[in-house]
């Protein structure tokens, strides 16, 4: 009996477009967890209780995340809630710190790591509307 020839193993057509949103949703899901942790942080110090306008942030950001299924980003629809959530974060630290430094503040790098996550879930929305691919 001979051994019947291997198939080639071509790459499937979707695969590549299915790992990128995966990845971006993965992405998205950390950047969410990580600004609620930065700010629950925050207020649980008592930062917040002078920052009248980072409250009212904050609580937008709070709403944009209770609408994602269980904090688990799991679509493109929850995707978009992501960015709402990023984009409300990023206005809350911006009126935190105009100048996105933090110097002073007792949770700097945890705002500075939150701001990153942000502005790269940002960044993938930004490259979805624009269609450009990531290098």
């Amino acid at each position: 009996m001979a051994a019947k020839p291997k198939k080639p193993t071509a790459a499937k057509p979707g695969r590549d477009a299915k790992l990128a949103l995966e990845k971006r949703l993965a992405r998205a899901e950390t950047a969410c967890q990580v600004l609620m942790t930065a700010f629950a942080t925050l207020e649980n110090d008592g930062e917040l209780e002078r920052h009248d306008t980072v409250r009212q942030y904050v609580q937008m950001c709070r709403v944009h995340f209770k609408k994602i299924r269980n904090g688990k980003v799991m679509g493109p629809a929850d995707f978009n809630l992501a960015v709402d959530v990023c984009t409300t974060a990023r206005r809350a630290l911006l009126a935190l710190d105009p100048a996105l430094s933090f110097d002073g503040w007792a949770a700097a790098v945890t705002l500075q790591e939150a701001l990153r996550h942000a502005d790269g879930v940002l960044d993938d929305y930004q490259q979805l509307k624009t269609g450009s691919t990531k290098p």
